[in-house]
């Protein structure tokens, strides 16, 4: 359960939203769809390096009515670095950019209502390809993630959520690394995540705790925990 949380807010809060968010570089061009393939492409970005060329790429294509929330996120990030992701703060910038991508980037939207405890409107199936998820969380009071994760073959067959409790070492062999995507939001507020779904079954659970409490029992020891298939 701690690995496929650190897979995914590692992977969507830090290294995959680099790809969106970048400071100016010349004359912006407004090109819509390369803004979006730069995002995507920032999912799978290792290193500095690699975030740093990721980011500029996307911002030089940046339209107009998402430049301001990019610059915000970057100036934020230059004085922070990673631990602005473990921010309400810094989800609040993550947002005012994935919004966006929801609303203009082509491919599938997939809105999901998160209650206590199910999520409610993911399809068992899906298209590959570019797919940004919304999850909209309708819960009174308790927050809620969709962590969303690529099984691996020796997952097929297995007890999902036997797997989700599996310690770290052991869940690496299970859940893939990279191509996943991370929403969190508190109760009355959504949340995004753009990712490029690849052909497979995914898994997508809630990992946070009963009350809020430390000790409390993950939210897919509830039934907060489910499949998709793409195709």
């Amino acid at each position: 359960m701690r690995r496929i949380m650190l897979f995914l807010t590692t992977a969507s809060l830090a290294v995959g939203l680099f790809g969106t968010f970048a400071s100016p570089l010349g004359a912006q061009t407004g090109d819509v769809a390369a803004f979006c393939a730069a995002r995507l492409e920032g999912n799978d970005a290792q290193g500095k390096a690699a975030n740093l060329a990721t980011m500029n790429k996307a911002m030089g294509v940046a339209p107009a009515s998402v430049s301001p929330q990019i610059t915000a996120l970057r100036d934020a990030f230059q004085k922070k670095g990673n631990k602005l992701f473990q921010t309400r703060s810094g989800n609040q910038l993550i947002i005012a950019v994935d919004s966006w991508v929801y609303d203009n980037c082509p491919g599938t939207k997939v809105p999901v209502t998160a209650i206590d405890y199910e999520f409610q409107g993911v399809p068992a199936t899906l298209k590959a390809g570019p797919t940004t998820f919304k999850m909209t969380n309708a819960a009174p009071k308790e927050d809620h993630m969709l962590a969303i994760a690529k099984l691996t073959s020796a997952a097929q067959g297995q007890d999902l959520e036997k797997l989700l409790q599996l310690p770290d070492k052991k869940a690496s062999k299970y859940f893939e690394e990279l191509g996943g995507g991370f929403l969190y939001a508190s109760a009355g507020e959504a949340s995004f995540a753009p990712v490029n779904l690849e052909r497979g079954t995914y898994a997508y659970a809630c990992f946070l705790p009963m009350g809020g409490k430390k000790n409390g029992a993950p939210h897919f020891t509830q039934g907060m925990y489910g499949t998709f298939t793409v195709s």
